[in-house]
């Protein structure tokens, strides 16, 4: 997935949630924030004194890792009080 700089930083937590890790490292506290839902991944970056490239370089790292599928009990018939 591409992680463009004009993406939400909120859209690209969601989307990929891998990218936690990349804002807390570099010490942005996006995750949670209520700004991240009006701020693109280069507003935070600009706010945060953080070098733009080594961010999205950082954020498609993240994304480019294939992740452990998990799968929510409604997602392999494992409903509570639907055993049997």
């Amino acid at each position: 997935m591409t992680i463009r700089s004009n993406r939400l930083v909120a859209d690209v937590l969601h989307d990929v949630p891998a990218t936690l890790r990349v804002f807390l490292d570099f010490h942005m506290r996006c995750v949670g924030c209520p700004i991240a839902s009006f701020h693109t991944v280069v507003d935070a970056a600009r706010e945060h004194s953080v070098d733009l490239d080594r961010l999205l370089a950082a954020l498609h790292a993240a994304a480019a890792v294939p992740t452990v599928g998990f799968a929510p009990p409604s997602a392999i018939g494992d409903r509570p009080g639907e055993r049997g």
